[in-house]
């Protein structure tokens, strides 16, 4: 096993201290910014979370038309193995008919 090792890049940012608005509406200003990025955040993830689930409906279609192609089949193949063994049943008893009864 081998260990792995991180090198940092950059140096660390020293902690930045921002002033607190002392206006009212310097304070609404910021908070109606803040949530304005909020919301264009929200619509973002929404609109990704829609195309996911538009991405998924359209895998599980898929899927299911998989599933009925083999279930169908799968069908055909019990048909064929019930003919082939009704065949095997008539090929079984016109040997034994073929065979003298010694």
């Amino acid at each position: 096993m081998s260990a792995s090792t991180i090198t940092l890049t950059e140096e660390p940012k020293a902690a930045e201290v921002f002033a607190f608005p002392q206006r009212p509406q310097d304070r609404l200003r910021i908070a109606l910014h803040k949530l304005d990025e909020a919301l264009r955040a929200q619509a973002r993830a929404t609109a990704d979370f829609r195309s996911a689930m538009g991405e998924l409906k359209s895998k599980v279609g898929g899927m299911q038309d998989g599933m009925v192609a083999y279930r169908d089949a799968l069908d055909r193949t019990a048909t064929e193995i019930d003919r082939a063994v009704k065949k095997a049943k008539e090929l079984q008893e016109t040997a034994q008919r073929m065979v003298p009864q010694g």
